[in-house]
């Protein structure tokens, strides 16, 4: 009896395992290759498959960790399908595999973005960092939708979770980054232009009266979120004015008929965020990225 339970239980392992594939992802003008772990979950609804991809470039070579959803031979294929040049620049597509909208991070679908600057001894490879996917190239099989005209566009991640505001009403502005010698650098003008549309909104709802409120507030915005939002945005960019001035709505958007108690504590939350914004900041980074040097 034992030895046919060892038997079965050895069956159903070798049915939810998979043996560690290798595969050549791109050859020109570096060489990336992709490997994945011996036990991989079939069920794409799982935790999916860690997948070691290695970028070769003189010598040293970067060596990232990712995951993509499926068995191990999907998995690849997808990690192939997402792997690849834009405009310069080196895409790797890093899932974070949570199910559920109401569970995923802003920021779950990311590349890794690699890039050639000059060195001293010619061109080298560089990471640049993470940049957030774009709803596009998550949604469709493509790659480099962050990128526009030279500039990358990501989300100001530091507030996604508060307890001011429900995930989705958190204030998360899209930033507007360009590369600079080889890094990632928030341009703050270009930030500050990119979510005007956003800030004008909410500023129809914060300087609405109670009347008014339920035809300027529109589109999900509230007096809340908007205030959050656009005070978060002027401290971000260092709009010194426009963060006075959105400042004096600071208890009519956050209290709202609220005890006293309950409105002091909005208060003192909403100030702590303000305080610990910090301009230029980039997303936080997924951190699966080593470099390696080769043994000579």
């Amino acid at each position: 009896m034992k030895r046919m339970f060892l038997l079965a239980l050895l069956g159903w392992a070798s049915q939810q395992c998979a043996v560690a594939q290798s595969l050549i992802l791109l050859d020109s003008p570096v060489k990336v290759t992709a490997e994945t772990g011996v036990a991989a979950k079939t069920d794409p609804t799982s935790s999916g498959t860690p997948i070691t991809l290695e970028i070769h470039q003189g010598t040293f070579k970067f060596r990232v960790a990712v995951r993509q959803r499926g068995n191990v031979s999907e998995a690849l294929a997808v990690q192939k399908s997402l792997t690849g040049w834009k405009d310069g620049y080196l895409f790797v597509r890093d899932d974070c595999l949570v199910a559920g909208d109401d569970k995923r991070g802003a920021r779950c679908v990311v590349d890794q973005v690699f890039t050639f600057v000059d060195g001293r001894d010619g061109k080298r490879l560089v990471h640049l960092g993470d940049i957030f996917s774009g709803d596009d190239c998550v949604e469709e099989s493509k790659i480099g939708c962050a990128l526009h005209q030279g500039a990358f566009t990501d989300i100001h991640d530091a507030f996604e979770t508060n307890t001011l505001v429900r995930r989705a009403e958190s204030p998360m502005p899209l930033l507007e980054i360009d590369v600079s010698s080889g890094e990632l650098v928030v341009n703050l003008d270009a930030t500050w232009g990119r979510n005007q549309e956003r800030f004008s909104a909410g500023e129809r709802c914060l300087t609405a009266n109670a009347a008014e409120r339920p035809m300027a507030c529109t589109e999900g915005v509230t007096p809340r979120s908007a205030y959050l939002f656009n005070s978060v945005l002027a401290a971000y960019t260092r709009r010194t004015d426009q963060l006075m001035r959105i400042r004096a709505f600071a208890r009519s958007a956050l209290c709202d008929g609220d005890a006293e108690a309950d409105c002091s504590e909005a208060l003192r939350l909403s100030a702590l965020m303000l305080a610990s914004t910090r301009p230029g900041e980039k997303p936080r980074a997924r951190g699966n990225v080593k470099t390696v040097p080769l043994a000579r």
